[in-house]
């Protein structure tokens, strides 16, 4: 098939359609647990031949199993894995830091990993958990790759996965911690991070764009993965907001990360 894409378009399709872009390409992925978007989302592309496919992550285990669905795909595809915990910036700044020690030029770059809708916790900085990993762990992230991703004539792809749920709440520049926890709405924390997300992108495109830098937020759809498997029955306040994407597969929803 091709442009302009729809609900119905799968993962398969517009990746046929795009396999020149993708073929050749350093790609790297946060978030790829099996079975969640991130995995998809490599085990899609990996047919189309990237030069390489990193992969960084929580858990070395989750990885590995990862990367053998993705050889399942392409036994020649080139991956390496970095475990990072993006709940802990000490942990952000060393993956990201081995990560630039590759020398490798990345092309594209995928912040997917997240969580939604938890229980009050804070990162092993203090900050509140949504917030501290779906948004503050891949600022620090992106922003020390994203510097060895410039070049002169490079035009480096910078994807932030967030979504229509940024509806739910603004970032509360004040109070981003809800007073320690005793005003903490779950519903509204996971807003206040997607809502972030979308920013941290709109400010990369407004910021680096002149040096090349695309960069994108997306609501990949309301889709059951492990990731979604891990909210209440509560999800029902974020269905009203995407109630139109409500009936997407999750090769529908990968198709979406794909044309970003």
């Amino acid at each position: 098939m091709s442009p302009p894409y729809g609900f119905d378009s799968t993962a398969t399709e517009v990746a046929n359609d795009l396999s020149s872009n993708i073929r050749g390409k350093a790609i790297l992925v946060t978030g790829v647990t099996p079975n969640s978007l991130g995995s998809h989302f490599v085990e899609t592309i990996a047919v189309h031949s990237p030069s390489l496919i990193i992969l960084a992550s929580r858990s070395q285990a989750t990885m590995d199993a990862t990367a053998s669905a993705i050889f399942k795909k392409n036994a020649d595809v080139s991956i390496q894995t970095f475990v990072v915990d993006l709940g802990s910036l000490a942990s952000v700044r060393k993956a990201a830091a081995d990560v630039v020690k590759l020398g490798i030029r990345i092309d594209v770059l995928v912040l997917n990993a997240g969580l939604m809708a938890c229980a009050y916790g804070t990162t092993a900085d203090g900050f509140e958990s949504q917030f501290g990993i779906c948004h503050l762990g891949h600022f620090v992230f992106g922003n020390t790759i994203i510097r060895s991703m410039l070049g002169p004539g490079l035009k480096p792809r910078v994807v932030v996965v967030s979504s229509e749920g940024h509806q739910l709440g603004p970032v509360r520049f004040t109070d981003p911690g809800f007073m320690n926890g005793k005003e903490y709405d779950k519903w509204r924390a996971y807003g206040q991070a997607k809502t972030a997300n979308t920013l941290y992108a709109w400010s990369l495109a407004e910021k680096l764009g002149s040096k090349g830098v695309q960069a994108y937020s997306l609501h990949p759809g309301g889709i059951m993965t492990n990731w979604s498997n891990t909210s209440t029955c509560k999800a029902k306040m974020l269905q009203r907001c995407v109630s139109s994407f409500s009936s997407l597969t999750v090769c529908n929803v990968v198709s979406i990360l794909i044309v970003a």
